[in-house]
């Protein structure tokens, strides 16, 4: 043999190679997007950046901390009531959403103990008096 004919052979494989993956990705019924919801999420992206942006320009940004027994602790700058999220990076099936309500001093806690350990994606939407605010940080869960 040749090497023309092995050249022939070696492009040939190649072709095979990316016509099967092209089938596999075209006919692949997973979606593997973080979001479900993204396009919507895209179109509203907007209100959450300016509520983002509620929380630097108010200096409202939470406390966040983490006590015994999988105990989250968070204060705020004013009485709050809003939402956790926990989003597990691996596993969309994880994700818990918890109702916060503050007291007048605005301390709340949350009781964690069905979430597993590891790195968790922290999300707290709340409302204070007029202003909304949206906070984002990775948390880490022993």
């Amino acid at each position: 043999m040749n090497w023309g004919t092995k050249l022939v052979i070696a492009l040939g494989l190649f072709m095979s190679f990316i016509l099967i993956l092209s089938m596999k990705m075209i006919f692949s019924d997973k979606d593997d997007l973080v979001e479900k919801d993204y396009y919507q999420k895209g179109l509203n992206y907007d209100a959450e950046y300016l509520k983002i942006q509620n929380v630097q320009r108010d200096a409202a940004e939470p406390v966040v901390s983490f006590g015994p027994d999988k105990k989250l602790d968070l204060h705020f700058k004013l009485p709050a009531k809003g939402v956790a999220k926990f989003l597990h990076s691996s596993n969309r099936d994880l994700d818990r959403v918890f109702q916060v309500t503050s007291d007048s001093s605005g301390a709340a806690s949350l009781r964690l103990s069905d979430l597993s350990s590891g790195y968790w994606h922290l999300e707290l939407e709340w409302k204070s008096d007029t202003s909304e605010y949206v906070f984002k940080k990775k948390v880490y869960l022993q």
